[in-house]
């Protein structure tokens, strides 16, 4: 079974009295265990794809079967709750609280779910991504690439299946993008589902697929024949 199927989804907006259709009926399907980046130009509809399969809107009609649920009309609470279970995301702008230490950023999906604050998973999150010395930094103390990486953290901590990147090296310079790019791989390789909106092509040749967007419709689906693997640079001291 795929762990992500959609079906013939559009998305069309209201601005006044003007309809303005997004995705236009859009098929497709990821397995468990693919690394996707989805890409397109400006107006092209990737975005509303990723809010749609990332549970942060409904479609206008369409099916959207996520690990085995149809999540297409399901209310806010319960988008928010599958949301928090069965995926992570990561954003350009990293959307970490200023105040917050990145144990405590990292500990956000715990908290927003009611569960239980779980140290140890958030310590191991943060050690996994090359973090295990910056538990109580603020991410006023931290780099661009650190405070990514925290996000990442943070996305990982409750342990879902399907890690989503919205831009997710938009704010970095080209040699943290590639230990950014590194992270995702091994977690692709760990067995994470990995799904990526870009639209710079050397980062989409980092994962094993590409969906092309194009005026609301997916224009093509392509096997990355020659995969880029992300090898990080040594930092100098």
């Amino acid at each position: 079974m795929a762990l992500i199927e959609v079906t013939d989804l559009k998305k069309t907006y209201k601005i006044g009295s003007v309809e303005v259709p997004a995705l236009r009926g859009v098929s497709f399907s990821v397995d468990e265990g693919e690394f996707v980046a989805i890409m397109g130009p400006s107006g092209s509809g990737k975005s509303t794809m990723m809010n749609l399969i990332g549970c942060l809107d409904r479609p206008t009609s369409g099916k959207y079967i996520l690990d085995g649920t149809d999540v297409s009309r399901l209310s806010d609470n319960a988008r928010a709750a599958i949301r928090n279970r069965k995926i992570g995301f990561v954003f350009q702008s990293f959307n970490l609280l200023p105040r917050f230490s990145a144990l405590k950023n990292t500990l956000l999906p715990m908290m927003y779910s009611g569960e239980s604050k779980n140290l140890k998973a958030a310590k191991e999150a943060l050690k996994s991504v090359g973090l295990g010395k910056r538990f109580h930094h603020t991410p006023m103390q931290l780099s661009g690439g650190e405070q990514q990486r925290v996000a990442i953290a943070r996305s990982l901590v409750n342990d879902p299946p399907v890690i989503f990147g919205d831009e997710p090296t938009g704010n970095l310079d080209s040699v943290t993008s590639i230990e950014i790019m590194a992270i995702f791989q091994r977690l692709n390789t760990q067995g994470k589902t990995v799904i990526i909106v870009t639209h710079e092509s050397d980062i989409a040749m980092h994962a094993k697929r590409i969906l092309r967007f194009r005026d609301g419709l997916l224009e093509a689906d392509e096997i990355v024949k020659e995969q880029l693997i992300a090898v990080p640079k040594p930092r100098e001291s």
